[in-house]
C-alpha cells in the first residue's frame, strides 16, 4: 500500500505535470467548442480523439448518437442538434434606445437552443413575467422579462412559449454582487428533463447582465417597453459524440473519470477533457517505466454531453465500471475569490463508495495545507450514475462557485470561468495518485487499504453517532431524526466497507463496529406518525427500469407531466426491503433537511405516475 502514498511519488507526479500542456489545452478546446455550433462540436471531438491517441492510450473511439429530440438512451432523449449561425442581438428602441445583448460581444448573450426570429428580427412589447400568471401568461406576441436563473424553473418556459411569447429575457440576479456586468449562460429550457423535447414549442431566450436587468425592470415600472430582437439560430436533427479511451488493466472492470465536453466556459468543463487527459499521460509514463505495478483494472477515461452522453454512452457499454470519479468544474476562481475552497462530494448513499476514506487519505498525504471539506453525496447531474439501477458509485472533487448567498455558476465573468492552474498543478497530481491506487492495487494491497481505511470510516461513524445523540439528549432535534441520522451513517459505513468486494472479493471485514449504543434514546419521547408518513410506511418501491426517471421516454407525448423538485436520492434509496417513508427519511437525514407531509403525498402521486409507465413497481 505504501507503494501510492510516498512522499517520492507525490514528489514525481508534481514534477511529471506539464501546465502548459493542460492549460494549452484547455484553451484549445475552449477556443473549438466557443462557435457554439453542434458542427463545431464534430471539430472539436475529432481533436479530443486525436490527443487520446497521440497519449498512446487504447481504445480510443469517438462515437456518435443521434442527436433528433426523440432518440433515448435509458431515460435520456438526446436534444436535437443547434447552431447559432450569426450575429444576434436584443435592444431596447422605446422608450430609449439601448443595445442589451450582442453575440458580437459574447455567445452567452443568447441562450441554447434558442429558437431562430423571423429574418429582420421581432419588435414587440417587454412584459415583467412577476406581473404574469405562471401557469397561463398573457403574454403572446410579446417579450417576457424574468428576474433569476431560469433553468430551476423550466415550466415557465414551456408555459410562455405554449402561450405564443416572442422571446425570453432572462437576467441571473443573483451575480449582482460580485459579477453585475456580465450574463449568465442557461443550457436548456425544458419542461421534462433539462431540455425542451421535439413536439415542444421553443422560443428565442436572451441571456443580459444583472445591471442590464435592473435598467429594465426600472424602465418597467415606469412604463410602456419596446424591444427589438434577431436570434440567428437554427434547430435541427443532426448528431453529437462521446471521446473515450483506457489504459487496460489485469481485468476488464473499469475504474472511470468523467469529463464533460459542450460547455462554454474554461472552467465548465473544457479543464475536464484537459486534466483526465494529464492524467491518463501521467499514469501510462509511470505503469510504462515501471513505476507503478501493472494495473489489475481497466482504467476508462469518458469525455462526452453531461447526463445525455454519459446516458448514451452507458447504454451501449458492456464492461463493467466499478466506481467512477466526475471532474467537472475541478477548479474556478470562486474558490480563491469566494474562498470557498476544495470541495469533495461523498459517493451518494444510494451507492456509497470506500473512496470516500481514500480521498481522506490521499489529501492528507499530499494537500494537507490545502482549504478542502467533504459535503454529502447526492444524484446530481454529475453523480447519477451511483443510483442502484446504474451501480456505480461516483466522487465529485471540485471547486464551488456559491458565495453562500447566491450563485455564480454558468457566470460569463472570470470568478466561474477562469482556471485556478497554479492549485491544478497540485490537484491533478493528487488525483492521478488516487486513481493509481484503484487501478493498480492487487489483492495484498487492497487487504491493507481495508484494514487502513476501515479505520477512517469507524471514526466517521462514532463522530456522527455521538452528533446524534448529543443533539437529541439536548432537544435539539426529534429523537426519530436522530435515529434515522443513525442509520443513514450506519449505511454509508456497511455499503463503504461493503464496496472493497467490488475491486477484490473479502478483503474487508463487513459488519458495524463496536460503537455509541442506542440505548441513550431509551429515555426520549416516540412521535407517532402523521397520516401521511403512515401511507408512505406502508408503501414499498422497486424500480424496474434501469437509469432514474428523466425525459419521461416510456410516457406517451400526450400523457408526459412536469414534476417539480422531485429529490434524485429519494428515487436511489428506493428498494423492496426499504419503504417509502425510509427512503424519504434517509435522504433527509444525509441532506439535513425535513420533507414535509405536503411534499411526501407529492411523492407518492409521481411514484404512481411512474409505477403506471413501468418504471418502477410496488412490493406486496
Amino acid at each position: 500500500m505504501d507503494t501510492f502514498f510516498t512522499p517520492e511519488l507525490y514528489a514525481l507526479l508534481c514534477k511529471l505535470y506539464s501546465h502548459e500542456r493542460v492549460k494549452e489545452i484547455t484553451e484549445t478546446l475552449k477556443k473549438l467548442e466557443s462557435p457554439r455550433q453542434y458542427t463545431a462540436f464534430d471539430a472539436s471531438t475529432a481533436w479530443c480523439e486525436k490527443l487520446l491517441k497521440d497519449a498512446g492510450l487504447s481504445d480510443v473511439r469517438r462515437i456518435v448518437h443521434k442527436a433528433d429530440g426523440e432518440t433515448a438512451s435509458l431515460d435520456f432523449i438526446m436534444p436535437q442538434a443547434w447552431d447559432l449561425l450569426g450575429r444576434s442581438t436584443l435592444k431596447v428602441v422605446e422608450p430609449v434606445e439601448m443595445m442589451i445583448a450582442d453575440t458580437d460581444v459574447t455567445t452567452i448573450h443568447v441562450s441554447e437552443y434558442s429558437a431562430p426570429t423571423p429574418k429582420g428580427g421581432v419588435t414587440a412589447e417587454l412584459v415583467d413575467f412577476a406581473l404574469l400568471d405562471p401557469e397561463a401568461p398573457d403574454c403572446k406576441g410579446k417579450f417576457v422579462f424574468h428576474r433569476g436563473y431560469l433553468p430551476a424553473q423550466h415550466p415557465r418556459y414551456h408555459n410562455l412559449a405554449k402561450a405564443g411569447c416572442a422571446g425570453l429575457v432572462f437576467s441571473a440576479f443573483e451575480t449582482t454582487t460580485h459579477e453585475p456586468d456580465v450574463p449568465s449562460w442557461t443550457n436548456g429550457h425544458g419542461h421534462i428533463g433539462w431540455y425542451h423535447l421535439k413536439e415542444d414549442p421553443v422560443i428565442p431566450v436572451f441571456n443580459v447582465a444583472p445591471k442590464v436587468g435592473i435598467e429594465l425592470a426600472k424602465l418597467l415600472s415606469q412604463g410602456k417597453v419596446m424591444l427589438h430582437g434577431e436570434m440567428d439560430t437554427k434547430i435541427y436533427d443532426g448528431e453529437i459524440y462521446t471521446v473515450t479511451a483506457t489504459i487496460p488493466g489485469e481485468s476488464e472492470d473499469e475504474f472511470a473519470i468523467l469529463g464533460h465536453l459542450y460547455e462554454p466556459f474554461y472552467s465548465d468543463d473544457a479543464q475536464g477533457f484537459a486534466v483526465g487527459l494529464e492524467m491518463g499521460i501521467l499514469l501510462k509514463k509511470l505503469i510504462d517505466d515501471g513505476v507503478l505495478p501493472k494495473p489489475q483494472k481497466t482504467l476508462r477515461l469518458i469525455f462526452s454531453m453531461e447526463r445525455y452522453g454519459y446516458a448514451a454512452f452507458f447504454a451501449q457499454h458492456d464492461k463493467r465500471i466499478l466506481a467512477a470519479m466526475s471532474i467537472d468544474t475541478v477548479t474556478c476562481e470562486a474558490g480563491e475569490t469566494l474562498n470557498n475552497g476544495f470541495l469533495i462530494s461523498h459517493s451518494p448513499l444510494s451507492g456509497p463508495f470506500f473512496g470516500d476514506m481514500l480521498f481522506d487519505k490521499t489529501m492528507r498525504a499530499f494537500c494537507a495545507d490545502m482549504k478542502w471539506k467533504f459535503i454529502p453525496g447526492n444524484l446530481s447531474d454529475d453523480c447519477w450514475m451511483a443510483e442502484p439501477t446504474m451501480d456505480m458509485p461516483t466522487n465529485w472533487p471540485r471547486t464551488s462557485s456559491n458565495d453562500g448567498r447566491n450563485d455564480y455558476h454558468h457566470a460569463d465573468a472570470p470568478i466561474f470561468d477562469a482556471v485556478e492552474y497554479e492549485k491544478l498543478k497540485r490537484l491533478v497530481p493528487m488525483l492521478t495518485a488516487y486513481t493509481a491506487v484503484l487501478i493498480c492495487g492487487d489483492r495484498a494491497h487492497f487487504e491493507a487499504l481495508a484494514k487502513d481505511l476501515e479505520k477512517t470510516a469507524a471514526t466517521w461513524l462514532e463522530r456522527e453517532k455521538n452528533y446524534a445523540a448529543g443533539r437529541a439528549v439536548m432537544g435539539s432535534i426529534p429523537k426519530q431524526e436522530a435515529l434515522w441520522y443513525n442509520k443513514a451513517q450506519e449505511l454509508l459505513y456497511l455499503g463503504r466497507m461493503a464496496s472493497f468486494d467490488r475491486f477484490f472479493e473479502g478483503v474487508a471485514e463487513v459488519k458495524l463496529p463496536a460503537h455509541w449504543a442506542d440505548s441513550y434514546y431509551d429515555t426520549l419521547p416516540d412521535r407517532p406518525l402523521t397520516a401521511v408518513e403512515q401511507k408512505a410506511a406502508s408503501l414499498r418501491y422497486r424500480p424496474i427500469a434501469k437509469g432514474m426517471p428523466f425525459s419521461q421516454a416510456k410516457v406517451p407525448v400526450s400523457e408526459r407531466v412536469s414534476w417539480h423538485d422531485i429529490p434524485e436520492l429519494i428515487w436511489g434509496m428506493l428498494s423492496a426491503e426499504r419503504t417509502v417513508l425510509d427512503a424519504v427519511r434517509l435522504h433527509d437525514a444525509v441532506l439535513t433537511c425535513t420533507t414535509s407531509d405536503s411534499q411526501i403525498e407529492y411523492y407518492l402521486s409521481y411514484f404512481r405516475f411512474l409505477e403506471k409507465y413501468g418504471y418502477l413497481e410496488e412490493v406486496k
